[in-house]
């Protein structure tokens, strides 16, 4: 009897920090500013999947997807954490992830990229992929 007790208590507090980190999550969209602040987004959150969109003010496509993932992050914000690296002003963690067209989308967990879509998807299409990884 002890023993199922202690393994529905170890369930108990998974359970608890899995409810303490989703209540932790981001609630708007980050605009990633520097590499240290990338890289923090990443270990604090690597069960989580992290929605990177690499854009850059001067491209067409970019300012057109950027509705699409705010309307995304509006709808998937309790699964997903969504963020935005300017190309132009973090052009290390474009290089770092190999960037040469944009916008670019990366899904990343666990410091792993697990999709890449190149080009500015439409809702749909988006919203396909995000309820396949949810």
């Amino acid at each position: 009897m002890q023993k199922a007790d202690s393994e529905l208590e170890m369930l108990r507090m998974k359970r608890a920090k899995t409810l303490l980190k989703n209540q932790a999550m981001p609630v708007t969209i980050i605009e990633i500013k520097s590499v240290e602040e990338f890289n923090k987004i990443l270990k604090d959150y690597p069960n989580n999947i992290i929605i990177i969109d690499f854009w850059a003010v001067w491209c067409g496509p970019c300012m057109f997807f950027a509705p699409v993932f705010k309307k995304l992050h509006e709808e998937f914000k309790n699964e997903f954490i969504f963020i935005k690296v300017n190309v132009d002003e973090n052009n290390a963690i474009a290089m770092k992830y190999s960037i040469t067209g944009i916008p670019t989308t990366l899904y990343i967990k666990n410091g792993d990229v697990i999709n890449k879509a190149i080009g500015a998807l439409n809702y749909e299409q988006m919203k396909q992929v995000l309820e396949k990884l949810k």
